[in-house]
C-alpha cells in the first residue's frame, strides 16, 4: 500500500488563501452592488430592467458561491487537518506500543 500523507501546514495555508480570495470577490461584488443601486435609481427603461435583473441574479448566485467556499474552508480547518493530525497521533501511539 502506498504511503499517504497530508501536509497540514499547506492545508492551513490553502484555507487562508481561499478565505482571502473569497473575501476579495465579496468586496468587489459589494462595490458592484452599490453601483447597481445607483444605476437603478438613475436609469429607467426597459433595457435597465433587463440589465439590472441579470446583475441582481449574479449577486444572488454569488451568495451561494460564498457559502460553498466557506463550507469547504470549514471542512479543511475543522475536519481534514484535525482529523489527519489525530489519526497520525493515534497511529504513532499504537506503533510505539510495538517497539
Amino acid at each position: 500500500m502506498a504511503k499517504q500523507s497530508i501536509n497540514t501546514e499547506r492545508v492551513a495555508t490553502s484555507a487562508n488563501k481561499l478565505r482571502a480570495v473569497n473575501n476579495n470577490i465579496n468586496n468587489e461584488l459589494h462595490i458592484l452592488q452599490n453601483k447597481a443601486g445607483q444605476l437603478d435609481r438613475n436609469w429607467k427603461s426597459a433595457a435597465s430592467s433587463v440589465a439590472l435583473t441579470a446583475m441582481y441574479r449574479i449577486f444572488k448566485q454569488s451568495e451561494e458561491r460564498t457559502k460553498v467556499i466557506q463550507n469547504y474552508i470549514n471542512m479543511l480547518e475543522q475536519q481534514v487537518n484535525p482529523g489527519y493530525i489525530n489519526t497520525e497521533s493515534v497511529n504513532t501511539h499504537l506503533a510505539d506500543n510495538f517497539k
